[in-house]
C-alpha cells in the first residue's frame, strides 16, 4: 500500500511532459489514494472478513452520529493550534486580511471540500480503518499509531523526490517524528467515536487550513505568502494535540479491550468528548 499509495505523484510529471500542460497534481493525488490505497484495503478486509468485514468499514466510514464536542475538535482544534503556532513563529500576518467571511470561505471552507471529499476521507478509510485499527489489535494503540505512523509517511516519499540524498533522509525523519503524533491523534478520535467520517475531516480540517487543497490555496497560505513555515503549522499542531492525547490517555488512546475480526468490533462510545 506504501509503495502503490503515490502513483500519482509520479505518474503526474510523466502526463504532464507529454501533454505539455501545466497539470495540478491534486487529481493524481485522489486516484493515487482511491486506486492504491483505498481499493487495496477494501478487497483484504472482504478477503480477510467477507462481507460483513466490508459492511462493518463501510458503517465506520459513514458515521457521523457523533457529540457536537467532536465536530467541535475537528474543526476547530487543529486551525486554532496552527494559526497560534504560525503567530508565534512569524508574527503578525503579511498577506490577506479584511472581511472575515470571505477569508474564511476561500481559505478554509472550499479547500476543506476539494480535499475532505475526494481524498482524505478515503486516506483515513484506509490507514485509520484498516492498517492503524488491525495494527491495534494485535500490538495495542501506541506501537500500531508508531507503525502506522512510519508507513503514513513513507507514503509521502515523493515529496523529497530531486533533493540531494542527506536533506531527503533529514526530511522523511523529520515527517516520521511529526506523523507519530498525529496517529495518536487520529487513534484517539476513532477509538472514542467509531467514525472514519470524523477523522477523515480532522485531517482534511490540516490540511486545507494551510496550504490548502492542490487546488485552491489555504487561509494560512494567504495570511503568510512565502512563508514555508506557515503551509507546515497543521503539522505541528498535530504534533502537540497528539502528545497531549498521549499524555492525557496514559497511552490508552481511547482504546477499550481488543476484539477479534473488524466485523466482530462493538461500537464505541459516541458520548462527549
Amino acid at each position: 500500500m506504501v509503495l502503490h499509495h503515490r502513483p500519482g505523484h509520479r505518474l503526474h510529471p510523466v502526463v504532464a511532459n507529454a501533454s505539455g500542460a501545466d497539470l495540478p497534481v491534486q487529481p493524481f493525488v485522489v486516484a493515487g489514494t482511491l486506486v492504491g490505497l483505498l481499493l487495496p484495503s477494501l478487497v483484504i478486509t472482504r478477503i480477510v472478513d467477507g462481507r460483513a468485514g466490508l459492511r462493518a468499514l463501510w458503517a465506520r466510514a459513514i458515521e457521523t452520529r457523533v457529540a457536537v464536542g467532536w465536530y467541535l475538535l475537528a474543526v476547530l482544534g487543529v486551525p486554532v493550534v496552527a494559526l497560534g503556532i504560525a503567530f508565534a513563529l512569524i508574527g503578525a500576518p503579511t498577506g490577506e486580511t479584511g472581511a472575515l467571511a470571505p477569508l474564511l470561505a476561500s481559505g478554509v471552507l472550499l479547500p476543506l471540500a476539494l480535499t475532505f471529499v475526494p481524498n482524505n476521507w478515503w486516506e483515513e478509510v484506509a490507514w485509520t480503518g484498516f492498517v492503524q485499527t488491525r495494527l491495534q489489535d494485535r500490538r495495542g494503540p501506541v506501537v500500531a499509531a508508531v507503525l502506522t505512523g512510519i508507513l503514513f509517511a513513507l507514503q509521502h516519499v515523493a515529496l523529497v523526490a530531486g533533493v540531494d540524498l542527506v536533506s531527503a533522509v533529514v526530511l522523511m525523519l523529520l515527517l516520521v517524528v511529526l506523523a507519530i503524533p498525529f496517529r495518536f491523534l487520529t487513534g484517539w478520535v476513532y477509538n472514542r467515536t467509531s467514525s472514519l467520517f470524523l477523522v477523515g475531516l480532522l485531517h482534511a480540517m490540516g490540511n486545507a487550513v494551510t496550504g490548502g487543497s492542490g487546488f485552491h490555496t489555504g487561509l494560512l497560505a494567504r495570511l503568510y505568502p512565502e512563508q514555508q513555515v506557515a503551509t507546515m503549522a497543521h503539522l505541528f499542531a498535530f504534533f502537540a494535540l497528539g502528545l497531549v492525547v498521549l499524555a492525557v490517555t496514559r497511552g490508552r488512546l481511547g482504546r477499550q479491550r481488543p476484539v477479534g475480526s473488524l466485523a466482530a468490533r462493538p461500537e464505541q462510545r459516541v458520548g462527549a468528548v
